[in-house]
């Protein structure tokens, strides 16, 4: 009985400590950054400067291919040039060099370059485009992101102003609302921006590229980075480390925003968060040595760190939760005090949290509205754990995972095989195992067990499709 008990304080430990460190850290990055701006002193030309664009694709939805193609010729920039890199087979390949034709004669300067052998998947594409790049500044860009033109003009002045820096990053907002789902990711999304990059920037923490939404100086990124590490899945987060350590810098420009697409569908948001959880955590392993390597403060690289470590928190949470599913089987004492303590300790960071996210959410007009949307992002938080626990633990034991694109226009809503519905299995795991802790006397283990339900359940009855079919 000992022995049980060590796990279930352990359990416990699982389940509340990482959500309120994380409440607690965001909180206070975001408290200390409020009523604050951030400045960059740069030259006040207007010139524009010479651009690659360098557009990865595989299996992407033709219509999304022309719309970014002709979206970055309408920005009007004196000299670019769009370098899509494709993946596809054959067939597709001859329907692109058909559209790139078309769309040089509507006069976008954009050039295909075509991989029978797709070496490195994203990461060799991008090196491939980067590598056959003539700009001054290169920017990757998804087919599904449209970056304002006001980070076109700001960027490439804010690089020219300091040669220290090798890239800037712009402000993400969410381009798609269309969806129950990208509704509630995109409340999500603009809040965390505001406290991974602007609140992060503000308290002098170091700012990390993103994948897309990112100006570099191609001279550098080519000469002393090599490109990118064609080994790992997470372009940005590796690269950033590698910055980090070199000396140089990266700005964020919270005036200019970037617009990226939401998924739209439960499907697409479980392998997007998979990727990005395997990514993080292959970045931090890999890139360890490089950021404490680096002349940063102690402060400043364990927060480096601890940006990589993101999707642990989840990953912990969920083991401790199964942990406490499975023990519930059993009968033991319920450290009642204990439970009860961090349950309100959590709840009353939860709060402030909220209200928080509710200051930070002006375009979100009523507070049921609020409210809807917050329950609905923490259910599908919940129900993708399993997928996020899955994948960090596979990069923490270094078992290699293939790129899986996010599917994105048609591809969200296709549907082949049948699939291992977990999120049922889980939710129907998780009652019964509420029910059982319930029998056994215990008080506060069910509540978590049954809340924690609710959000597999929930995808369940809205997204029936994207659970039961691949």
């Amino acid at each position: 009985m000992v022995v049980i008990e060590y796990i279930v304080l352990v359990a416990i430990a699982l389940v509340f400590l990482p959500q309120i460190l994380v409440y607690i850290t965001h909180t206070i990055l975001l408290l200390n950054s409020r009523n604050k701006t951030i400045t960059h002193v740069f030259p006040a030309d207007e010139e524009y400067s010479d651009i690659s664009f360098i557009m990865p694709i595989r299996k992407e939805p033709i219509d999304y291919v022309v719309e970014a193609a002709r979206y970055v010729h309408s920005l009007g920039l004196s000299s670019y040039e769009l370098i899509i890199v494709s993946d596809d087979d054959e067939e597709y390949k001859k329907e692109l060099f058909n559209l790139v034709h078309k769309l040089r004669e509507e006069g976008v300067n954009v050039w295909l370059m075509w991989r029978r052998y797709p070496r490195g998947y994203r990461t060799g594409a991008l090196n491939d485009g980067l590598y056959a790049s003539k700009g001054e500044y290169v920017y990757v860009l998804d087919v599904d992101t449209r970056p304002s033109k006001c980070f076109f003009e700001r960027a490439p002045r804010v690089l020219r102003s300091d040669p220290s820096v090798v890239a800037v990053v712009g402000r993400w907002e969410p381009l798609n609302m269309n969806t129950r789902l990208s509704q509630a990711l995109a409340l999500g999304l603009r809040f965390l921006t505001r406290i991974l990059y602007r609140a992060r920037s503000i308290n002098g923490l170091f700012t990390y590229p993103l994948g897309t939404g990112t100006l570099y100086r191609s001279k550098i990124l080519k000469e002393y980075f090599n490109g990118w590490d064609e080994n790992r899945i997470q372009d940005d987060m590796e690269l950033g480390a590698r910055i980090m350590r070199s000396g140089y810098r990266v700005l964020y420009l919270d005036e200019c925003p970037v617009y990226v697409e939401n998924p739209g569908t439960y499907k697409s948001f479980r392998i997007q968060q998979a990727r990005w959880a395997y990514g993080a955590m292959d970045a931090a392993i890999t890139r360890f040595k490089h950021i404490f390597s680096s002349n940063y403060s102690l402060i400043v690289k364990t927060d480096a760190l601890m940006y990589l470590l993101q999707y642990v928190s989840q990953t912990l949470v969920f083991i401790g939760t199964i942990a406490l599913t499975t023990l519930s089987f059993l009968n033991w004492f319920e450290p009642l005090a204990l439970i009860l303590s961090l349950t309100l300790i959590l709840l009353m960071m939860l709060v402030i949290y909220a209200f928080l996210m509710r200051a930070e959410s002006d375009w979100v007009k009523t507070r049921w509205e609020f409210m809807v949307l917050a329950g609905r992002l923490s259910a599908v938080s919940v129900a993708v754990s399993p997928y996020v626990a899955f994948s960090t633990l596979k990069a923490l034991f270094r078992i290699r995972e293939a790129y899986k694109r996010t599917p994105k226009g048609t591809y969200q809503k296709l549907h082949t095989n049948l699939r291992i519905p977990w999120e049922l299995l889980i939710g129907i795991y998780l009652v019964i195992g509420g029910v059982c802790a319930a029998i056994h006397g215990l008080k506060l283990i069910p509540l978590w067990l049954f809340t924690t339900s609710m959000g597999y359940l929930y995808v369940v009855i809205r997204f029936p499709y994207d659970v039961f079919y691949k």
